[in-house]
């Protein structure tokens, strides 16, 4: 036994001694190794130790810094090195979420190259090409492709837009709707556009809302009116509403009946409507309806005339050689736009200038259409074609003086009445052009032609202009108690009083105080004198630009003019013609194609407010969004990705 027990105390004592030195000799995990080896680190043990490259755990306890460089050539390490090498970080996706002076310019450069985009009318597409190009030349942390734009301009610039036009309508007290209807493809767009008038920067036309309706009819679009108008709260501000002259918008030209929109605006609004039909429409079918009385079909003709030659060679280089034989210069024959009937105007005014050419070519062609045989056979042709050049060109002026967007309709009202002044003249003195009287003495002294038969159909075509004007401007009697506004004479206080007598009766919300009113107009005599309203004719000053100019300089001077602001807010807010919808539309034309861009109904939306909300050139937006930290905070945060 006691033997026994020595043997076994030995053994344990050599067990002791074997550990104590074995832990000499194993290495730990020190400061140099952690040094050489950052993506090394400690585990609970200090003989353990875990790679951060490939999440591989080893003990260095006998070899210490050979056995992490082992390590280092094993398969898997290497593995996961190549991975690493050809994969980045989730967190370089996205930004920062620090706001610094370099984060403000990157936002600023961003923001402003998505505004530049939309006012010329650019893609998102195309910003994925820019963005590179302004990388390379200007700024290397600079990125807004089609993605990151659309998201700036969807949800950072277009609330924004939205926002300030809420401000601003919380402070005018009228608005008019334009109205219109645009199909693309199988969608229907129907824009809700609003016009009023600031006393500090003007008439302003904004758009409201832009949606897509499932059909035209004259109860959807009032019931989408209706809800844009609840939801901003202006029901109570509306004073017109301008559209085509279509039935389903007023019931036709004796605005009758009930399935129309003016009226069901008139029944659920407690103040009276004025409908304001598009002059610029009226006056282009007053010419069309009048034409069709003349002797020819001077369209049809036109039409004919173009579709002969247009894709065929061989023919115009025939018509070439009868110009050229009768020593007149040759003129490409023109087609025209269906839509209206004024853009004839260049067409015929083209076959005029080579008629006889034209004449002598169709009469010497064996197989001339029969209906160009017969035209250029009649010896009155020509006259009949000068004279709806010249009446074309009448009422072509007409237009260009109603087509702008400021355009009040009190202007296109006088302008309309000028037009039918101009044709009862002419009706009573049985006026005709120069040129058409010395075509008529050259063929009647030859019996080619009636100068009574002619008359006859030209007094059909007067008469027949001056009623299709009185039948579909009589909604004009709504408003002639407003041409004061225009300054074109010093200021009477029976004219204004006449105004807020037809205010006050449409219009119950209107607060207009009739004693401070004549306060108000006695104190604007003074200033609009005869020699004012001289200089502002001489120097042919807008309306518009008129009245900013008196409300400026009584602004500034501190004296009252609330209540005369309130009428003249009235009168401007009318719009004169439908013309702004056709604006918006050219750009819908413009934007959505199918080789620039594939839009959503809200996407466009987003677009159209910014353009036409934000009118800013893109230098002045740009101070406007360098001045603002909140919008730029909102361009530089992750949040525009989220859509409110």
């Amino acid at each position: 036994p006691v033997f026994r027990f020595i043997g076994l105390f030995c053994a344990a004592l050599g067990n002791v001694i074997f550990n104590i030195m074995s832990k000499r000799r194993r290495c730990k995990f020190n400061d140099d190794l952690r040094s050489e080896f950052p993506f090394i680190k400690k585990t609970k043990s200090d003989y353990m130790v875990k790679c951060e490259k490939c999440n591989g755990e080893f003990s260095i306890s006998h070899g210490g810094k050979n056995d992490i460089s082992k390590h280092l050539e094993t398969q898997k390490h290497k593995r996961c090195l190549n991975t690493a090498a050809s994969t980045s970080k989730i967190q370089e996706f996205f930004r920062k979420t620090t706001y610094g002076e370099e984060e403000k310019k990157l936002a600023l450069a961003e923001g402003l190259m998505s505004f530049h985009a939309i006012n010329h009318n650019h893609s998102f597409r195309s910003m994925d090409c820019t963005s590179q190009v302004v990388k390379k030349l200007f700024n290397e942390n600079f990125a807004c492709g089609r993605t990151k734009s659309e998201a700036i301009v969807c949800n950072v610039l277009s609330p924004y837009a939205f926002s300030e036009l809420k401000k601003k309508l919380e402070k005018i007290n009228f608005i008019s709707i334009y109205s219109d209807a645009f199909n693309h493809k199988d969608i229907n767009l129907f824009p809700t556009i609003i016009r009023f008038f600031d006393s500090e920067t003007g008439i302003k036309i904004r758009i409201l809302d832009f949606v897509s309706l499932p059909g035209e009819t004259s109860e959807i679009i009032f019931s989408s009116i209706i809800n844009i108008l609840e939801k901003n709260n202006l029901k109570h501000k509306l004073i017109a509403y301008c559209a085509d002259n279509t039935n389903a918008n007023f019931g036709g030209k004796a605005r009758r009946g009930t399935n129309n929109i003016l009226y069901k605006l008139n029944k659920n609004l407690s103040q009276n409507i004025i409908g304001v039909g598009c002059a610029a429409h009226i006056i282009h079918n007053t010419i069309q309806t009048a034409a069709d009385l003349l002797p020819i079909d001077v369209e049809n003709i036109v039409t004919k005339i173009y579709s002969y030659f247009y894709i065929y060679t061989v023919r115009v280089e025939m018509l070439k050689e009868f110009c050229e034989t009768a020593e007149v210069e040759y003129q490409k024959i023109l087609g025209y736009s269906k839509t209206r009937w004024l853009a004839l105007l260049p067409a015929v005014e083209r076959i005029l200038k080579i008629y006889d050419s034209l004449k002598s070519y169709f009469l010497s062609q064996d197989k001339c259409p029969r209906i160009l045989e017969e035209f250029f056979e009649k010896e009155s042709s020509k006259i009949w074609l000068e004279f709806v050049h010249n009446q074309a060109a009448l009422f072509q002026n007409a237009i260009k003086l109603i087509e702008g967007d400021k355009i009040s309709v009190i202007e296109v009202a006088n302008e309309v009445n000028n037009l039918k002044f101009q044709y009862q003249e002419q009706l009573e003195n049985n006026f005709l052009p120069l040129i058409i009287r010395n075509s008529i003495s050259q063929l009647e002294e030859q019996g080619a032609i009636n100068r009574a038969d002619i008359m006859k159909h030209v007094k059909k075509f007067y008469s027949n202009c001056i009623d299709y004007l009185e039948e579909w401007t009589v909604h004009y009697n709504d408003i002639e108690h407003f041409h004061w506004v225009t300054l074109k004479q010093e200021l009477n206080w029976n004219d204004v009083q006449k105004s807020f007598d037809h205010i006050t009766q449409n219009f119950p919300y209107s607060n207009i105080s009739e004693n401070d009113l004549f306060d108000e107009v006695s104190l604007f005599k003074k200033y609009i004198d005869k020699e004012k309203v001289k200089s502002w004719a001489s120097a042919k000053m807008t309306i518009e630009n008129k009245w900013l100019e008196i409300f400026h300089h009584f602004e500034t001077n501190h004296v009252p003019y609330n209540n005369v602001l309130k009428i003249v807010e009235y009168v401007l807010c009318l719009p004169g013609t439908n013309a702004a919808s056709e604006h918006v539309f050219s750009t819908v034309n413009k934007v959505w194609t199918s080789e620039k861009s594939q839009l959503s109904v809200e996407t466009l939306k987003a677009i159209l407010c910014v353009k036409y909300n934000l009118t800013n050139s893109c230098e002045k937006f740009h101070d406007l969004l360098n001045n603002d930290s909140n919008l730029l905070k909102k361009i530089h945060s992750n949040e525009k990705y989220v859509k409110e």
